[in-house]
């Protein structure tokens, strides 16, 4: 055991405004709370020599502001230290370690405290704390166990819910099995008649759903209002916070801290099988997508599907980037190594086709601006645009490959 407590108390001395910052940033937790030991060069004359060496590292104070515990720990990578029912776990020696208010060691999980595993573990409640395990494997599955207060593991016990069903049993039935029911005398009824039983009935705790982000209905409601959620696919970052940990499938910890395609329940239709290109965000539109993919840019469908190469690099000096489609058509642009911001514009096809619409200003479907031209008939609006001359300002009919029907004249 590890002895912290020094003969004589220290103090942590601030001044009002900065105790205030720390207490809002800083919450208690049974009256401790873990901050960095802050040497105010104003209240130097306050500071004993020997605490000197505390400046900058975190230690836990109670609310009067006096060390509790010096730092003999280091912060865990990947959660926040909280004392709950007299423990708190904390890194000490690179190990997730639960320690008591004096600062000794109570338990020790054997789990690496900063590691690409990302293990984690909560406050105890009602005697019991959970571990989440990394595997550190390509896909990184967390294993997620129960310890109690001696440290030791435990079953998950499961609640069942008991209420008591009505039951109708019908007379002729009472009758079949001789029931020994009184009869409805009183009423005139020497006949057997329905009755009303009470019996047990046990609801089992609902299961967790597979390939779902679990998210609050307040959280999910900002989240759709605040990103683009076309084709009923959404670009989400999978972060695995307590709220999720506690409501996830184990099997989907794959996702922690990777891009996912979600539709809006947030169940997870494209998984982590894609990168995210570094000049644009993408989006969906008309049933594609640009995303990285072998660090090459890529369309896929909302499945997952590639539907277009783009020999583009996704993550370079070039910053490539890429359009979302509309009426069709997406635009590509090349980045210029030589020359940084100049692109080399592209547009294609659904089908992945180069095609020449880039020579024209104002490009919209043909059957949208029928009553602007007194040439264009509907038949001939068919898959076609109209667009603007970058050079002549005259009005075209273009089909999508870019190729000009005719020239189109203006209603007066």
């Amino acid at each position: 055991m590890l002895g912290v407590q020094s003969k004589a108390q220290t103090k942590l001395y601030l001044d009002s405004m900065l105790k205030e910052a720390y207490i809002a940033k800083y919450p208690f937790h049974e009256g401790l709370t873990c901050i960095p030991f802050y040497c105010d060069p104003f209240q130097v004359r306050n500071i004993k020599a020997s605490d000197t060496s505390m400046c900058g590292k975190f230690v836990f104070i109670n609310k009067n502001f006096d060390v509790k515990i010096r730092p003999i720990f280091e912060l865990p990578c990947y959660f926040e230290p909280k004392f709950s029912e007299g423990l708190c776990a904390v890194n000490i020696k690179g190990e997730i370690v639960y320690i008591d208010s004096f600062g000794a060691i109570k338990i020790n999980t054997h789990l690496p405290a900063c590691s690409m595993q990302k293990n984690k573990a909560t406050p105890f409640v009602k005697g019991q704390a959970k571990l989440y395990k990394g595997s550190n494997t390509p896909k990184n599955f967390t294993e997620i166990y129960t310890i109690n207060t001696s440290g030791k593991r435990i079953s998950s016990v499961a609640m069942v819910k008991v209420k008591l069903k009505p039951v109708i049993i019908a007379a002729n039935e009472r009758e079949r099995k001789k029931d020994k029911q009184p009869l409805d005398i009183k009423n005139g009824n020497d006949k057997p008649t329905d009755i009303t039983v009470f019996r047990p009935v046990f609801d089992l705790p609902g299961l967790t759903v597979k390939n779902h982000y679990p998210i609050s209905e307040m959280d999910a409601q900002r989240l759709l209002n605040k990103y683009p959620h076309k084709n009923n696919r959404m670009l989400l970052y999978y972060d695995c916070g307590d709220y999720q940990k506690e409501n996830m499938a184990d099997e989907d910890t794959f996702y922690c801290g990777k891009f996912v395609f979600v539709d809006t329940l947030f169940n997870v239709r494209i998984n982590a099988g894609f990168e995210m290109p570094c000049g644009f965000e993408p989006e969906f539109s008309e049933g594609l997508c640009a995303v990285g993919i072998d660090s090459q840019i890529v369309y896929i469908d909302t499945i997952g599907r590639i539907k277009i190469k783009t020999n583009l690099a996704s993550c370079n000096k070039e910053q490539n980037k890429a359009s979302t489609f509309k009426n069709g058509i997406a635009t590509l642009y090349h980045g210029n190594i030589n020359s940084p911001g100049f692109f080399t514009t592209i547009a294609i096809n659904v089908y992945g086709e180069r095609v020449r619409l880039l020579e024209f200003d104002e490009l919209e479907l043909a059957a949208k601006r029928l009553d602007k031209f007194s040439n264009l008939t509907p038949e001939e609006a068919l898959d076609c645009f109209v667009g603007k001359g970058k050079t002549n300002g005259y009005w075209f009919l273009v089909e999508k490959s870019g190729k000009v029907r005719k020239k189109l004249v203006l209603k007066p």
